[in-house]
Parts: structure tokens; sequence; C-alpha cells
């Protein structure tokens, strides 16, 4: 007897950010016969009325940005909605906190919310009390991946990236309130130039204090890339990269140097030697959790002991791992954020279609378009790794409906 099979919608904005946890969490969301629709926003959210209904796995958005209306707009026409943040998981204020909405809106259309830690989950649940039982407490399948289990779908990209760049500092930045292609609409722009004229000037005593050890400068994805490029170029041991997950970046690095970024998390659970520079209002940026968790500095000389301690030591204390886990759920070796939220998807009662029309098939492959995302091979690369992990091969099928938007079953259902 075949199962029935329930459609999973796995919308990505960013590639490099969102890309191989969507395919972890669909490598084995397939082996319980999920099928999955896979892709960027627009051709998930604008072709809804062609595709079969199912359940959406929305990334989380600010109040007031557009999507969560189109989320509304698939709710009412048959869709379930779930919730997993992709960015505010670790920024968490709880004095103004409006992720979900200034009102209940939004959290009434929701059948669940996937909270990274305890701390997310407490806010949602003061924020939101009389639907604490929408709110459960999964982890982030991204973090999965910082997991000894899964280093190794990375070794051959940080054998290319050693090849390259050799011995490195890596400094990740996340200065989008200022350093974006749009200016003057942030409250935080002028504290944030402050703090990324800072960066650019450690950036370049770096250069000249380890002429043996290249930087590589990796901003955030909505930074203006060029702008570091212009300011770092006659600094010959400097290079901006901003392609491939950060996991192998970190992997490939010695030491990684961070302000407020999550990527400051990522190097401490990946065991790699992390430092955070606060240059301006120490006292308020010690209290963010990725600067918290990792060797604090506030000048160039401080960076300089620390790079040198790290460089000859490389060691992780513990203690900061621990103060982790309150704003992480899934630190556990065997506790995988992947298998908490399948979990919960197979509590949402739903009926829909089995497959694709052809007619929704035909009408999807007449949009034009470039392939900006990923591809079948692509995919394929990346589930065959995982099948080494497992040890067990999962037969799958990839199909391209549109451009960035592809449908992903397993063919041993």
């Amino acid at each position: 007897m075949v199962m029935s099979q329930k459609f999973l919608y796995l919308p990505i904005e960013s590639k490099t950010r969102e890309l191989d946890a969507k395919l972890l969490l669909t490598y084995y969301a397939i082996k319980e016969n999920y099928r999955i629709i896979l892709g960027t926003h627009t051709p998930i959210l604008s072709h809804l009325e062609l595709l079969p209904k199912g359940i959406i796995c929305s990334k989380g958005t600010p109040y007031g940005d557009a999507r969560k209306e189109y989320m509304t707009r698939a709710y009412k026409l048959g869709y379930s909605i779930v919730e997993l943040d992709e960015e505010e998981g670790l920024f968490l204020n709880s004095n103004n906190y409006s992720r979900l909405g200034k009102d209940d809106t939004y959290v009434k259309i929701l059948e669940h919310v996937y909270c990274w830690g305890d701390a997310h989950k407490e806010i949602v649940t003061n924020t939101f009390p009389e639907f604490k039982g929408k709110f459960h407490l999964t982890g982030h399948p991204r973090f999965d991946l910082l997991k000894k289990k899964f280093r190794g779908l990375y070794n051959d990209e940080v054998k290319m990236i050693e090849q390259r760049f050799g011995d490195f500092i890596l400094v990740n930045t996340r200065f989008t309130q200022y350093n974006h292609f749009i200016r003057g609409f942030n409250p935080n722009e002028h504290y944030i130039k402050k703090v990324y004229e800072h960066f650019i000037q450690l950036i370049k005593e770096l250069s000249e204090k380890y002429p043996n050890l290249n930087i590589v400068v990796r901003p955030h994805i909505h930074e203006n890339v060029d702008s570091y490029r212009k300011e770092l170029s006659d600094y010959k041991n400097v290079f901006v990269a901003h392609d491939g997950n950060v996991v192998m970046w970190i992997l490939a690095s010695k030491v990684v140097i961070h302000n407020r970024c999550t990527t400051g998390i990522e190097a401490l659970l990946l065991d790699k030697p992390v430092i955070a520079y606060m240059p301006i209002n120490y006292e308020k940026e010690k209290k963010y959790l990725p600067n918290a968790v990792t060797y604090k500095s506030v000048n160039s000389s401080e960076v300089f002991n620390l790079v040198d301690f790290c460089l000859s030591k490389g060691e992780i204390g513990e203690e900061k791992k621990s103060l982790s886990k309150n704003y992480y759920g899934s630190m556990d070796v065997e506790n995988y954020a992947y298998q908490n939220i399948i979990r919960l998807l197979d509590t949402i009662s739903f009926t829909g279609e089995s497959s694709i029309e052809e007619s929704s098939v035909r009408a999807l492959s007449t949009i034009k378009g470039d392939h900006t995302l990923t591809s079948e091979e692509e995919i394929k690369s990346f589930f065959e790794k995982l099948d080494l992990i497992e040890m067990n091969k999962n037969e799958v099928s990839v199909r391209t409906l549109a451009p960035d938007l592809f449908e992903i079953i397993s063919n041993n259902s």
C-alpha cells in the first residue's frame, strides 16, 4: 500500500545562508514520504494557484514585510503555514519583538512556530501567551550542519579554500544597516557606520601585523561587497569572498573575527577560535549572545593578543558553549533540528493532491528567468554526500518545474 504524501514548500531567500540547511531537511523529509517543492520565494509564492496544497515553511520576516501578506493569501488558498525564522533566533529583544507581527493577526494563521532555543520560545510565548501551544522548541537545521556528523559535507570545499588562501583569518561582517545599497532609512545607521569604519581599519592593521597570513573578509549577504573591495584594494593579503556556505569558510580558517554575527556562534560550535571585536559601546555590545560567548576585544591591540593566543593554542572553552544552550536548543550530539521539525510536521493533518497536475507543470514550464539558486546536479551531489554519511542510498528524483523551482521526491517511497 502506497502511503499518501504531503507537499512541503521550502522557500529560500539566500542561497549561501539557507540552501544547505533546507537541503538537509529535504533529504530526511522525503524519506518520511514528503514531496518537497524547493525554490526562491517568487516562483513559489507567486504561483500557489498552480501548485498542490501543502505545508509552507515560512522563513521569518520583519514586521511589515510583504511576504507575510503572501502567507495570508496562501492560508486563504488552503495551505498550512509553519514559521522557521532564518535570522532572529539569536538576536532577540523581549521589549521589541515583532517578527510575528504587532498583533496576533499573523500568528492566528500559523500551525507552528519553530523556536531556536528556550529564550526564543519564552519571548514568543510571553508576546502571544494565548497561542503558546503553537510554539515548539526545535533548533534549526542550519546548526545541524555544524555537528561533527555533517562536517564531512564540506571536505572538498574546505580543501579548495585552503589551497586558494592558505592560512587565513576570517573576518565576518554584519553591517547591513549602514553598508547597504539603500541608505538613510535606518535609525541605527550612524552607529553601524562607525563600527564598519573601525572594522575597515582593523582589517588594514591585521594585514600589516600578519604579513604571512591572509585576511579573508566575508560580508553579510545584504551588504555592498564592493565597498570592501574599494577600501581594501591596496592590501595584497586581504581578500573579499562572498561565495559558498559560511561553514566551509569557518572550517578552513585559523581564527574568526566578528561583531554581533551569528557566525560567531557557528564558529564556536565548529570548535574554531572566535573573537568579538567591539570598538564602540562595549557594555551594550557584550550582551549580544554571539559577542557574549566569544573572546572579547575593544581595540586592535587586544585583537592581536587574542589572535596570537588562538594561533598558538587553538582552544575553545566548553564554558563558552554552555552559555549558548539557553539560546540554541539542539546542541546535544544526538538532538537534531531536522528530526524535531519533521516530527512536528507529521502532526499536521492534511489532505491534498498527491501530485502536480500536468496542466500546472506545463504552465510553470513557460516561466522565464535565470537559474540563480541551484541545479538538479547540485542537489543530487549534496544528497550523495549525505548518502555516504548515512551509508545508505536514498534514491531521489529531482525535477525542474521553472527557473529556481524544483520538485524533489524519494523513489524509495
